[in-house]
């Protein structure tokens, strides 16, 4: 009977069965949230800082005279259309593929350039979401690393930094030189400081995000750096660098607010808290 079949099923025969449901949940949000028909666009920030966008999402080519690297793929039909035209405008091939973080809906369709010997970096936080991961469009990283990355490639110098968790356990933020220009995928608005697109979704912690942020403020104050690059598509491609200075102060009153509101009473057991009873 079907409670005997039940019986049967080892804990591995459950776990792959886990594996495969939790694959395809991924699949089909990364399907709607960024459909494979939309189109791809890529544009000259300047002669070797390329802008690529499909859907909500912005990723970045490097163009080095030692080699190319892609900061986060986005998925296949990006990087198939990546690969089209370097070959087309340069007559190169991607040396290095750094994912930002670990969410699938920024780094999957990397095999096409692991075919052609990239090098794949993300911060070892990203490990555990990412070593053995069941989804067969991810390349899992060559190099996990810990702090600080370097990546030169000739003229164009990538430094990548971990600050610790914030949008997510391991996003990084990506400094670009000689352009002197940070990238910071979904933690920041080139349009200044907010919440995220969705605040339902459980990406932010808020027990490092401000640290991280401080960080982020105090890398950009050493190396002089005015504008940063988001990971949402805009028409404006630029942004302040006091963006994440506002941000943290965004974040302080949004804290400030809720440890206000729990003095007072105003939160209740399901820890929401009584919005009409807040001064905003």
């Amino acid at each position: 009977n079907k409670m005997e079949v039940l019986l049967a099923l080892t804990s591995q025969h459950i776990n792959k069965i886990k594996h495969g449901l939790l694959t395809i949940m991924a699949l089909l949000l990364m399907s709607f949230y960024c459909p494979s028909w939309a189109e791809v666009t890529i544009e000259k920030l300047t002669e070797d800082v390329l802008v690529f966008d499909q859907g909500e999402n912005r990723g970045l080519l490097i163009m080095g005279n030692k080699g190319v690297a892609v900061i986060d793929p986005l998925n296949q039909q990006v990087a198939m259309e990546l690969n089209r035209f370097i070959a087309k405008n340069y007559q190169q091939s991607i040396t290095h593929v750094v994912y930002t973080h670990s969410h699938w809906d920024r780094i999957t369709g990397g095999g096409v350039f692991k075919k052609q010997g990239a090098k794949f970096i993300a911060n070892k936080e990203c490990r555990l979401f990412l070593s053995g991961n069941q989804n067969p469009n991810v390349v899992e990283p060559d190099v996990y690393f810990d702090r600080t990355y370097v990546i030169e490639l000739g003229n164009q110098t990538i430094e990548l930094s971990y600050f610790g968790p914030s949008h997510g356990e391991c996003l990084i933020a990506v400094q670009i030189q000689p352009a002197n220009l940070l990238f910071i995928a979904d933690l920041l608005n080139i349009k200044g400081p907010s919440f995220p697109n969705d605040p339902t979704l459980p990406y932010l912690r808020p027990a490092t995000l401000l640290s991280v942020l401080s960080e982020m403020e105090k890398l950009a104050e050493a190396n002089e750096i005015n504008f940063f690059i988001a990971g949402q598509s805009s028409a404006q491609i630029l942004g302040s660098i006091e963006t994440i200075s506002k941000q943290r102060e965004f974040w302080q009153l949004v804290q400030f607010t809720a440890e206000e509101a729990e003095k007072n009473g105003n939160v209740d057991l399901n820890n929401f808290i009584a919005m009409e009873k807040i001064d905003l």
